[in-house]
């Protein structure tokens, strides 16, 4: 979704669902409700994505600190040399007006 510049912008695991895929036994994951998405390039807009998400995950489901760890490696390894980029933003802030991760980075709705 962010390799071709959509923003959920309320990216949250009530916002996913598990389906069998067509034809096989595998799973997959699927994303649903776009209807605050929009289309941007700006890795701010990413972070804030990210950061919705591990809030939904801590909030949520308090004892999966490992698997929002995975997503991150497995965001990490999709994105590529984007990755970087993205994760200044999670570990920097994108604004003194930010809100603190779990994983000790600053990030704010703002863009």
């Amino acid at each position: 979704m962010h390799a071709v510049d959509i923003i959920h912008g309320d990216l949250t695991t009530s916002n996913m669902m598990l389906r069998k895929s067509s034809g096989t036994d595998e799973i997959e994951l699927v994303l649903i409700d776009f209807g605050l998405s929009y289309q941007s390039a700006l890795v701010e807009d990413k972070a804030v994505d990210l950061y919705v998400l591990e809030r939904a995950f801590a909030s949520t489901h308090p004892e999966s600190e490992p698997l929002f760890a995975t997503v991150l490696d497995t965001y990490a390894e999709e994105s590529g040399k984007a990755w970087p980029g993205i994760k200044r933003r999670l570990d920097d802030g994108i604004s003194a007006a930010g809100k603190e991760t779990k994983y000790g980075g600053l990030i704010s709705d703002e863009n």
